[in-house]
């Protein structure tokens, strides 16, 4: 009779910590969820700053076509006169 109480106690516990674990575990999860979710929206952020600046390095660039053009323009016409 004690051996079916000891082992009846021993399942109980082992079932509590189980419980324990398991509790711990959805609560890392949720941790480790709400950390990607926050990790996800930072690489949105930094894609759409990475798009803008992309956008004006284009602009930037077509910038400086135009005023290189514009100069080797003026420069052909100083030697011309």
């Amino acid at each position: 009779m004690d051996a079916i109480k000891k082992k009846m106690q021993a399942m109980k516990l082992e079932k509590d910590n189980a419980l324990d674990r398991a509790i711990q575990n959805e609560q890392q999860a949720k941790d480790a969820n709400l950390r990607g979710e926050k990790l996800e929206e930072e690489a949105r952020t930094l894609q759409k700053k990475i798009q803008t600046i992309e956008n004006e390095l284009d602009q930037t660039q077509e910038q400086l076509t135009q005023v290189n053009g514009k100069l080797e323009e003026k420069e052909k016409a100083l030697q011309t006169s």
